[in-house]
Parts: structure tokens; sequence; C-alpha cells
């Protein structure tokens, strides 16, 4: 018997054959007649533990007059900070050969001896090289995690003004994939869905 003559007959056996759950003559529908042994899958082009610092300085005179820097760095009075990674916002670029990740993670400075925070943005700004990264490419990151949190006093020297530097170092695990067309059983990669996917453009078109 022909694959064609099979194929046939197990579609005429599934539309005929009873739903078991339901105990009625309703049918099942059958599964998709493939018209070819290739199907798409997502090719893995890089995957990886990434760190991002997202970090802000301040002079001393805006956060008020109850703050000072002294020598050595010295922060007075106490303060600390806390980040905010539900308000966290991240936007990916991807270029070739590059995946270009900009963002702020929200952060609230509390001071010993003010009733309310004080609000702000922390920027970040963190480049990944890969040689197989193109334009097109599907970028994923895990959720974001905090590895530390560091409070710098710079005081002042010459004609400088004393600041404090805020800053939250970050982690992600960073994934790029993009689909390719494969040969079942084994997977052999046969090509590019988007075989125009790495060719080199003129940046101003």
């Amino acid at each position: 018997m022909s694959e064609k003559e099979t194929n046939q007959r197990n579609a005429h056996n599934c539309q005929q054959k009873p739903c078991p759950e339901c105990e009625s003559f309703e049918t099942k529908p059958c599964p998709p007649q493939l018209s070819t042994d290739c199907v798409v899958v997502d090719s893995l082009v890089l995957s990886e533990k990434v760190y991002k610092v997202a970090e802000l300085s301040i002079p001393v005179s805006t956060l008020g007059d109850i703050i000072s820097v002294g020598p050595g760095g010295v922060i007075s009075p106490l303060i600390t900070l806390t980040p905010d990674l539900s308000g966290l916002v991240s936007q990916v670029t991807v270029v070739n050969g590059m995946v270009i990740n900009t963002g702020y993670l929200p952060a609230n400075i509390n001071v010993v001896g003010l009733q309310l925070p004080i609000q702000i943005n922390l920027p970040f700004q963190q480049e990944t090289s890969s040689p197989g990264i193109c334009p097109e490419d599907t970028v994923n990151e895990s959720p974001f995690k905090i590895e530390s949190v560091v409070i710098q006093g710079v005081e002042a020297l010459g004609v400088s003004v004393a600041n404090i530097v805020f800053k939250v170092v970050l982690s992600t695990n960073l994934t790029v994939t993009r689909p390719v067309i494969t040969k079942t059983p084994n997977l052999q990669v046969v090509r590019d869905v988007n075989e125009e996917r790495c060719r080199q453009d003129d940046f101003n078109g």
C-alpha cells in the first residue's frame, strides 16, 4: 500500500471514530496532513548570563540641606536605596553582532530624618557582543535579579561639588533565537526562514 493510500485510510478511520470522552457519535478533528518533511524550529544563537549597571550621580545640594558628604566620602545622615524591580523599563535593539539594551530602574532614596523617600530613576545601557547575532533575531530576557546595591559619597574638591553615586548591579539570562527550516527526523538545518536576516544595510537607508 502506498503512503498516500495509508494517509487516506488513517484520515477516514479518524473521522469515523466516536469520541470516547463523551460517548457519542461526535468525531475528533484529525491531525493536519503535512505536505513536507520539513519543520520550522527556533535555533539557539546565544544564551548567556549578563550584568547591567543602573547608575546615577546626584549633587548633594539637590537632595536637601540635611545631607552632607564629609572626608573619605562619608555620607551623613545615613541613607539607603530601595530599587523597584516591578517598575523597571527595558528596551532591546539588535544589530549585526550585538544586542543593545537600554532602560532605567526606579528606586527610592530613604534618608534618616525625612518622612518621605526621594524617588529617582537610574538609567542603564549594556551591550552584548556575539558574531552570530543578526537583526530580526528574537531576544528574551529572564526576570531581572538584583546582585548588589552601592551608595558612594564623593566629597567636594576644588571647584567640584559633593556628589552621591547610586548604583544597582542587575543580572539576567539573555537568550537569542531565530526560526530555521529543518528536515526530519534528525532536524538537519536546511536554511534560515529569512535569508536576508544578516544582510548588511546602510544605516541611513
